[in-house]
């Protein structure tokens, strides 16, 4: 696709904002037209860092600093919140990818797929028919919140890319990516990017080491704060006590030299016909004294660090270290993108900002069009003003709309009035009018009767579901050895003598009352109490899906005197199993257990009347003291515990994701 003109690649780092601004020429050459480098106050990752102070005053000096009101820009989103999948597809049509993508992009992107904004990217070697999709993805949050940093100041992005993929499209359009695969490695300040990169392939993994841990490691050797160490750090290249900072730096570079074997190592066995030779590095972190050597040494690879672009000349603006052509490698891919001229071309902007975009640039274009559409407009209503009155002269008449009672349409259709054309085809339509009228009057009665008989039928689609959740309960209640097997109150109290187990020992759980809520959202935020001890492994977050369901409360009692612990790992958890089976009609979320008033403060109906021992009423009423006696067996239910169960019953087959995880 042809570029603008100009675009801007904006990068904005932890320690700085990077910006790069090119322009295609005719000869389709590229140049570099403006470069911007912007260094924060302090790292974004320090604890003390104000994250949205900092990003406002880098946007604002680069907007004091240039004007991009007539430049495409295109930004970055850091790798380690963007997730990337490699996926080999068999020879098939071209038509058929995209269909073939989404169900590789289902099955490997472990979130709701409404959560993520996705793209792919296709590969393929000329001279070979197997084909390799990379999956990109991000979390739909996570993106916004990036981007409000630029909304914010006006900016709205053509295309958003991740940094890892940005630096790949670098590379490639500057041909430094031979017949052998090459390893680039970004260091960051809180993770690295690691990109093997080939001319038709490439793979890509972030891990959790950055500048950051070079910098703490010195902190913890040197006993200084956190920006002398980074200060140190920097100056590393050029102290006198290099040896010093390299031996307190060593077991970071050993961290770091070991997640690249790590990650090297997956990719050399799912790769088996590629061969890896060279390690190139990116960013000002190779600057740190002997970084290079220990990764040349350790990685068995030839090694180097890019320092300029040979298809174009990227000048510092300070000539720091920090501030090197190698440093601005993400812009620079960034803008290349937004030209049209890279291998890589995925964009992760969500769509519906993308539609934005596009619209608030059409609106001059739409308004253009109202205004015309305006101006014929009136044309039309003159034209038409003037054909009223032509017509009301055929009319014959100013009596205005015909209105005929359904009891003379049909007269009036068979013997239709002598009048002029107008008023007589006003009159026909009157009576036709008036005979539709009566027969959708005759076709609604009776809706109220169906709709009462649907409710009726309706009640017995789910008594075989309701059979499920009652026996799901009942299946989940803990069941004792000997206890369980009883069919009567006698062969129940032979039972407890032959366990000889103390009331407080029982392994027991009676449920004394059922109640069930119908609600069309289940998952709604206002179904959730502020009670509910949720079991954390039982959610399952639909992002938001509209599901119907019931919200069932068991009001229990136990013996057992570990309470709460107790029903917790026995009942609820067993709620798991019983009401959570595939092709079930439903199954169980969110599962909670709250404590209830004790049976002592709950009702006088299991209360005894005692009086004094002579038993004489002498005038006075007796104090009645309410003691708990278990009905079956006699004893002393005092120190029973009660409590409620509430738990929702999602009216849906398990999700097959959910049965893998339960499974």
């Amino acid at each position: 696709m042809a570029g603008p003109q100009t675009v801007w690649g904006i990068d904005v780092g932890k320690s700085a904002l990077k910006a790069i601004k090119l322009r295609l020429g005719p000869d389709k050459s590229v140049e570099v037209v403006a470069v911007d480098y912007i260094e924060h106050a302090k790292l974004m990752s320090q604890q003390d860092a104000d994250i949205d102070v900092m990003w406002r005053a880098a946007m604002e000096k680069f907007l004091s600093q240039n004007d991009i009101s007539n430049d495409r820009v295109v930004v970055s989103v850091p790798g380690k919140p963007t997730l990337a999948r490699f996926a080999k597809l068999p020879p098939v049509d071209k038509k058929k990818i995209p269909d073939i993508v989404r169900y590789e992009a289902d099955q490997q992107i472990p979130f709701d797929m409404d959560e993520v904004v996705w793209d792919y990217q296709v590969f393929q070697a000329p001279d070979s028919p197997e084909v390799e999709v990379a999956i990109l993805a991000v979390k739909r949050d996570s993106i916004r919140d990036h981007l409000l940093h630029f909304q914010a100041h006006g900016i709205e992005p053509f295309a958003v890319q991740s940094s890892p993929i940005a630096l790949y499209n670098a590379v490639h359009y500057d041909e430094m990516l031979g017949d052998d695969a090459v390893v680039l490695i970004d260091i960051g300040t809180e993770s690295t990017d690691l990109v093997v990169a080939a001319k038709d392939s490439l793979w890509t993994r972030t891990f959790d080491l950055g500048g950051n841990s070079f910098t703490e490691s010195l902190v913890k050797s040197f006993k200084l704060s956190f920006s002398k160490a980074e200060s140190l750090k920097r100056t590393a290249a050029s102290s006198k006590y290099a040896r010093q900072i390299f031996q307190a730096m060593r077991p970071v570079f050993a961290d770091l030299v070991q997640e690249l074997q790590r990650s090297l190592g997956f990719y050399t066995a799912t790769h088996r016909d590629v061969d890896l030779s060279k390690v190139v590095g990116v960013g000002s972190a190779f600057q740190l004294p002997g970084l290079q050597k220990y990764i040349k040494q350790n990685l068995q690879m030839e090694m180097e660090v890019i320092e300029k672009f040979s298809k174009v000349s990227i000048s510092s603006k300070t000539d720091s270290e920090s501030d090197a052509p190698g440093s601005y490698a993400i812009a620079y891919g960034l803008a290349l993108q937004g030209l049209g001229i890279t291998r890589v071309d995925s964009n992760l902007l969500p769509p519906e900002i993308v539609k934005q975009v596009i619209w608030r640039k059409k609106r001059p274009f739409f308004a253009a069009i109202a205004a015309c559409l305006l101006l014929s407009a009136g044309v039309v209503w003159f034209r038409q003003m003037s054909d009223m009155g032509t017509m009301n002269d055929a009319r014959g008449d100013t009596q205005g709309i015909v209105s005929i009672p359904y009891e003379r349409a049909s007269d009036t259709i068979a013997n239709p009035p002598q009048a002029p054309p107008l008023r007589y085809g006003e009159t026909i339509q009157a009576a036709a009018n008036a005979i539709k009228r009566k027969y959708s009057d005759l076709s609604s009665q009776g809706t109220n009767e169906l709709k009462k008989i649907e409710q009726i039928t309706g009640l017995l689609e789910n008594r075989v579901l309701w059979l499920r959740i009652l026996t799901a309960i009942n299946e989940a209640l803990p069941r004792p050895e000997k206890l369980s097997e009883v069919t009567s109150v006698e062969e129940y109290r032979d039972a407890l003598a032959q366990v000889a187990k103390p009331r407080s020992q029982r392994e027991e759980i009676f449920i004394d009352s059922l109640e069930a809520e119908y609600v069309p959202e289940v998952d709604a935020p206002d179904t959730i109490r502020d009670d509910w001890s949720a079991m954390a492994d039982l959610i399952d977050n639909k992002g938001g899906k509209k599901r119907p369901g019931f919200i069932i409360t068991l009001n229990c009692h136990t013996p057992n005197a570990g309470q709460g612990v107790f029903a917790s790992s026995t009942f609820a958890k067993s709620l798991r199993k019983t009401a959570r089976k595939p092709s079930y009609g439903f199954f169980v979320n969110r599962v909670g257990i709250t404590s209830a008033a004790d049976r002592s403060s709950s009702s006088s109906r299991r209360s005894t009347d005692r009086r004094g021992r002579s038993g004489r009423d002498k005038g006075t009423s007796e104090r009645k003291t309410e003691v708990n006696i278990d009905p079956i067996t006699g004893e002393d239910a005092s120190e029973d515990w009660y409590f409620q169960v509430r738990f929702d019953v999602i009216l849906e087959d398990l999700p097959e994701k959910s049965e893998k995880k339960d499974n």
